[in-house]
């Protein structure tokens, strides 16, 4: 008997996969998630899963309800909280994202166990290595900018509405406030958020390309440039 290959994947696999649908086809994925076994349906990936699809199909709205009845069953699933955040931030409902945002960052931070992954120390010279590609004139206009490593994003940092997995910050005065002689009151610095790059993107290979993009792109921010802008600057 010739058996689908989909048959062979393990629940999480298929999940996986449907998944990465959403973006292209959400109604594909709802298609295909009910395809699926109704216990692997029901459980909290499956519902998460299903939550995504309906917010791509159906809008912020559709998926709010469905989104809060996965973390009632199960207030622990983290990537549920952030996307839960993520609907509230489209319905304007700021105090709510904030609010799922700091239980984020706390699940994350309990949950986070490095077992020889890259360390700070290699981020940052990572981080060094992407500076030396920017182009000189830009380079020397970074002149007294600080590229720092830190953990992830302070408590206070996302009670102001800061994602708490984001990969990186260009914080304080950017390129022109400096030139125009505007009083700062903190230097400029662009972080790197260690725990968040290693999160996501557990691949060494991998880890290192996207730290070079996130300083870029950091960088990027400081000139007040658009994606745009970035890309023809050669900053990504």
């Amino acid at each position: 008997m010739v058996t689908d290959a989909s048959t062979r994947e393990s629940p999480s696999e298929r999940l996986f996969e449907i998944e990465a649908l959403i973006a292209d086809d959400p109604a594909a994925a709802l298609a295909a998630l009910a395809a699926l076994d109704p216990e692997v349906q029901e459980s909290s990936e499956g519902r998460y899963v299903r939550a995504q699809a309906v917010w791509a199909e159906s809008g912020a709205d559709a998926a709010e309800p469905l989104f809060k009845e996965v973390i009632v069953d199960d207030p622990g699933f983290a990537d549920a909280h952030h996307a839960l955040a993520g609907v509230y931030e489209e319905l304007d409902r700021f105090p709510a994202m904030v609010q799922h945002y700091l239980i984020v960052l706390a699940l994350d931070a309990a949950e986070e166990q490095v077992e020889g992954g890259t360390e700070d120390q290699e981020i940052a010279e990572i981080a060094e290595d992407a500076l030396a590609d920017v182009p000189a004139e830009l380079r020397e206009r970074l002149g007294n900018v600080a590229v720092i490593v830190e953990d992830r994003p302070s408590w206070d940092l996302v009670a102001d509405g800061f994602d708490p997995r984001a990969l990186g910050l260009c914080e304080g005065p950017d390129d022109l406030a400096q030139r125009t002689g505007q009083i700062a009151v903190m230097t400029s610095r662009i972080v790197l958020f260690a725990a968040n790059l290693r999160a996501s993107f557990p691949d060494p290979e991998e880890l290192e390309e996207e730290i070079a993009v996130t300083v870029l792109h950091e960088i990027g921010h400081y000139f007040g440039l658009d994606e745009e802008e970035v890309g023809q600057l050669g900053l990504e």
